[in-house]
């Protein structure tokens, strides 16, 4: 009996099969050669094209993309992307074109447009979930938490990823699961959660190398380095980076072998093999900046600095302090733009939640994985929209809201900008704690106020607004202002106590007072602080008075000529104490103007139009001739205390100024020692050859200089090396404040430290200045800084006050009097 023959698969059924496979393969590879993927691919690509196989070649530009992007070949992979997209639409293929925008998404992720990012990845999950597509929809969240990491919300990252790791173990995709494990370990690195980043990686390494996902490899074991070392295993973190360098250059990924060395310089300098680290370091610093890796550049430069510390090269130190310092300030502002970016995206979820909604109940067959997804996009739009404390809006969402009735016009629209009166008292005497219940408490006193359609947003710290649209009439905004004034009247119960709370209410309306967000929030702030200004626990209304700032300078400018003709100025002295032994050294002069209206006028209100009117030289001359004046007179009671004179920049480069000081100085009779002329920076910097000269003129008269603010203008150490000064004042912007991280704290440590050894290396006498807590006392006297001043050692006074700190001259054979007595520590308030 013959044998039945078998049908063949025709030519082109068989080459459609061999594509297949090869797409299979390079897609496999992506994660470990990219060299021998991106050569299948460019075979693939050019099969699929002569076969007209659309989904193919869509499929073909996808996996490329990858490759590019894991050799750090970001504009190639985007136009990758872009093609895939567009084949994917004329060909109405939406996974592939989901693929596309998630790719289209990460690069621009990592080329730092995050809100671009977001708005991809918020369409490509729109297309995967009308197809059903869940493991594309994995691949979204995956992405979403690396977005999430690179604005430094990890726990929403660790969210992400965890929930993509359910999602791939119900799909059985291994690759997704591995990826979303090894974004897991990253994520436990940034949030502190050592041990458990090193116990994972450990548990999931035999997964990467079955796999062979090198890629992923690398960048495992480069967060698994910087965790090591912060558990304190230099000696294991060092030979983990050393092999596994190797392997990110084979890669191509430029980003982790730059945290590869950056973890290996880390761990050299904890195992004192300081110039070895600052190789390492050096080196991937150099990559960094060749690659435009700015995060990474920020972090390096911190460990360099360390570094050279250790090493005592402090000008190197000081250099990469304000190095991290500028670049700190400018990715600082980066990420706030990018963060409101991304949050104003991320409104869009509200629409993505109602589409997915409706796709569920159009279609049963949706698993339970993607209910749980639908969950994850719920909370994200609520995070995106709500202040997490008392579930207020936030900015982000209240200024989409304004806007938004901005677009449509018509009626009135009004902004109250409510700040709570004093309410830094509450936290410093109850707690956080406290502080955190009363926010919430006010808030939800606020909203019962309010109309439906009326929206009531927390700003931060404790500053609510208030949208209030289609008002009849722009009066009517006052009207609901004073209400909430009314409102907060009653007292608050927190914690067992009764408060009584009051607030400050700005109030703009448009289309008078603007028409857009910005200048509508700026200008019911100005009115806040108007009603602040004016007492407080009241409504002010914006008006054109209130930015009519000319006018009002103009009459300071005539009440100062006034005021100086009457003399109606007066100084306080403000002690400097020697912190080894708590005794007074000596008194900075401060200006004070009791306006016989206003009352007392600050000086930063008034020195600047002193200054603009040159009124600043006669006001400086008296300054000079009473300090000299009071400083003799105390030279009785304690022999050689100074006093210190602020001198402005207007004062300073006037030819005639030397012979101002020795006049003051002849006229009261000090001894020139006895006298500290402090300058800024910002005076120094305007001609430093000429005020060169000037100093070298004061300091023949016997005078001391004291350079004030040093390090927060764009001074460098050439300028301590050329410039004559006899003291150093460090800025109470380098003292670690109340609430820093400890990260912040060392950081400040270290810098402060630096200036005191460079100041003492340079025999100048260093003063820290704006100490108002005792661990700032301890930390300056602690890193062998001699004198400080500040309102926790002492505010500034009258001079009948100030006589009564001085330490009377010691009489012969008088043992009661051996010891100066210290100046008391005050409390750190502010008036």
């Amino acid at each position: 009996m013959p044998r039945p023959v078998q049908a063949q698969p025709s030519p082109g059924a068989t080459a459609a099969l061999s594509l297949q496979a090869t797409l299979q393969q390079a897609e496999a590879l992506s994660f470990s050669d990219t060299a021998q993927a991106e050569a299948l691919l460019r075979g693939a690509l050019a099969q699929a094209r002569a076969l007209r196989d659309a989904a193919s070649e869509g499929l073909a530009l996808v996996i490329l993309s990858s490759v590019y992007f894991y050799n750090s070949r970001y504009a190639e992979a985007t136009q990758a992307n872009e093609q895939a997209r567009a084949l994917a639409r004329a060909h109405n293929l939406p996974l592939i074109e989901a693929r596309a925008l998630s790719g289209l998404g990460i690069n621009a992720r990592v080329q730092g447009e995050f809100g671009q990012a977001m708005e991809h990845y918020l369409e490509a999950l729109r297309l995967t979930q009308l197809s059903g597509d869940q493991e594309n929809q994995m691949r979204i969240l995956i992405n979403i938490g690396v977005l999430r990491m690179n604005i430094g919300e990890y726990d929403l990252a660790l969210e992400a990823q965890q929930q993509a790791s359910e999602l791939a173990l119900g799909l059985g995709h291994r690759v997704g699961h591995s990826i979303a494990t090894v974004n897991t370990v990253v994520s436990y690195h940034h949030l502190g959660r050592y041990d458990e980043a090193v116990a994972l990686a450990a548990e999931h390494l035999p997964v990467l190398h079955e796999l062979k996902l090198r890629q992923n490899e690398a960048v495992m074991q480069a967060y698994v380095t910087h965790a090591l070392v912060a558990r304190g295993e230099p000696a294991r973190a060092a030979e983990l980076a050393r092999q596994t360098i190797p392997m990110a250059r084979d890669t191509g990924n430029r980003e982790h072998l730059v945290n590869l060395q950056s973890g290996y310089g880390r761990a050299l300098h904890q195992l004192g093999q300081l110039d070895a680290a600052h190789e390492q370091l050096r080196s991937a610093l150099d990559t960094a900046r060749a690659y435009d890796l700015k995060v990474q550049e920020r972090t390096l430069l911190a460990y360099l600095g360390e570094v050279c510390a250790a090493r005592g090269a402090w000008e190197d130190a000081y250099h990469y302090a304000q190095a991290e310092q500028s670049l700190n300030h400018e990715l600082h502002q980066q990420d706030n733009e990018r963060r409101a970016k991304v949050l104003g995206v991320q409104m869009q979820l509200e629409l993505h939640k109602r589409e997915a909604e409706a796709e569920r109940r159009r279609n049963l067959e949706l698993s339970e994985v993607n209910t749980a997804l639908q969950q994850a996009q719920d909370h994200l739009a609520y995070r995106a929209a709500h202040d997490p404390l008392t579930g207020l809006a936030n900015r982000a969402h209240f200024q989409a809201e304004t806007e938004r009735l901005l677009r449509q016009g018509g009626a009135h629209l009004g902004i109250l900008f409510l700040d709570l009166d004093r309410f830094k008292q509450i936290n410093d005497t109850l707690g956080h704690d406290a502080g955190d219940e009363l926010l919430q408490q006010v808030g939800q006193r606020l909203t019962r106020q309010v109309r439906r359609g009326d929206l009531v947003a927390r700003m931060g710290g404790d500053e609510f607004t208030l949208l209030l649209p289609g008002l009849r009439q722009a009066a009517d905004a006052e009207r609901v202002a004073r209400k909430m004034l009314r409102a907060l009247a009653a007292p608050f119960t927190v914690q067992g106590r009764e408060l009584h709370v009051t607030a400050s209410i700005g109030v703009a309306v448009s289309p008078q007072d603007g028409h857009d967000v910005t200048t509508l929030q700026k200008h019911a702030d100005v009115a806040m602080y108007r009603a602040k200004q004016e007492g407080k626990n009241d409504v002010r209304t914006f008006s054109a008075p209130m930015a009519e700032e000319a006018s009002e300078r103009a009459e300071l400018e005539r009440d100062l000529r006034e005021a100086l003709g009457q003399q109606a100025f007066t100084l306080h002295y403000q002690p400097q104490v020697d912190l080894d032994t708590g005794t007074l050294r000596g008194f900075e002069a401060l200006l004070r103007w009791q306006h016989p209206v206003q009352g007392a006028v600050p000086p930063a209100k008034f020195i600047p139009v002193a200054e603009e009117s040159g009124l600043i030289v006669p006001l400086g001359t008296w300054v000079l001739r009473e300090a000299c004046r009071q400083a003799a007179a105390w030279q009785r009671r304690q022999p050689g205390v100074t006093v210190s004179v602020n001198v402005s920049p207007v004062q300073f480069n006037k030819q005639h100024f030397t012979a101002t000081v020795r006049e003051a100085l002849d006229a009261a009779g000090l001894p020139a020692r006895c006298l500290v002329l402090e300058l800024t920076e910002r005076t120094v910097l305007q001609d430093v050859a000429a005020a060169t000269r000037q100093l070298e003129r004061l300091r023949a008269l016997g005078v001391r200089i004291s350079l004030d603010d040093f390090g927060t203008g764009q001074s460098s150490l050439g300028l301590l090396r050329h410039i004559p000064i006899d003291d150093l004042k460090i800025d109470r912007s380098f003292l670690p404040q109340p609430g820093d991280t400890a990260p912040a704290q060392r950081k400040a440590s270290a810098l402060i430290a630096t200036l005191i050894t460079l100041g003492q290396a340079l025999q100048l006498h260093v003063v820290g200045e704006g100490v108002e807590t005792g661990e700032q006392r301890d930390l300056l006297a602690g890193l062998g800084c001699p004198a400080a001043q500040g309102y926790h050692l002492g505010r500034p006074m009258p001079a009948a006050q100030a006589e009564a700190l001085l330490t009377p001259a010691q009489a012969p054979g008088d043992p009661a009097r051996a010891a100066p007595a210290p100046v008391p520590p005050r409390p750190p308030t502010r008036e």
